[in-house]
């Protein structure tokens, strides 16, 4: 998908539902697809990232499922381990930064935007926002992630976890919505050099207050 819109929260118009046509011309407008090139080139686009991601979830080999995600704009760095049945936001793939290390389970679901029907617009919020995975961070099976979360390096999210906020790096999480239950700072240290383990040990301090 073009990446237009800048890699931040940003607020989005509350979905309406409309025939094929109008749909087109409203989702092509959105992503900065112009005129009616634009309307063809984006369903294109569209059709193109929806059987990557498609073929991604079920195909058999890590290295194959980290480039076609890679082609859908998606940015994973080396030695990075996405499952099987892996969902990365369908819509918003640019929004979603996948560190060097980092390993997703099977059937986990990064999720870059919650754009919900009108009816709610006084009830939340419609927004895209950028999801980090960071450095050696695991996923274990079945975790979601929500819009705007960075998952810490290094830390470990238990199966079945729904991730709302930010986790801090050398921690284990587990829950839904997901909280620290363990803090594992201690077991991975031997992994870092002092000076690289004292800044992030430092920054998780700023700003988490652990």
């Amino acid at each position: 998908m073009k990446p237009i819109l800048p890699i931040k929260k940003t607020p989005m118009p509350f979905s309406v539902t409309r025939s094929f046509f109008p749909s087109l011309a409203h989702a092509s407008k959105v992503h900065g697809y112009k005129g009616l090139i634009g309307k063809l080139e984006f369903l294109w686009v569209r059709t193109k990232d929806h059987w990557l991601q498609v073929i991604s979830r079920i195909i058999p080999y890590n290295g194959v499922r980290v480039k076609l995600q890679r082609m859908r704009g998606v940015k994973i760095g080396a030695k990075v381990h996405l499952g099987p049945m892996v969902t990365i936001d369908d819509v918003y793939p640019y929004f979603v930064t996948i560190e060097e290390g980092a390993s997703i389970s099977g059937q986990c679901f990064i999720i870059a935007h919650s754009i919900p029907v009108h009816y709610f617009d006084e009830v939340t919020e419609s927004y895209v926002a950028p999801v980090v995975i960071g450095r050696y961070a695991w996923l274990a099976i079945n975790v979601v992630v929500f819009p705007g979360v960075t998952i810490g390096e290094g830390s470990i999210i238990a199966s079945g976890s729904v991730v709302t906020k930010s986790i801090p790096p050398f921690v284990m999480a587990a829950g839904a919505p997901a909280v620290i239950k363990k803090d594992i700072s201690l077991k991975v240290r031997k992994n870092y050099t002092e000076e690289r383990y004292a800044v992030i040990m430092e920054k998780r301090k700023a700003e988490f207050g652990i």
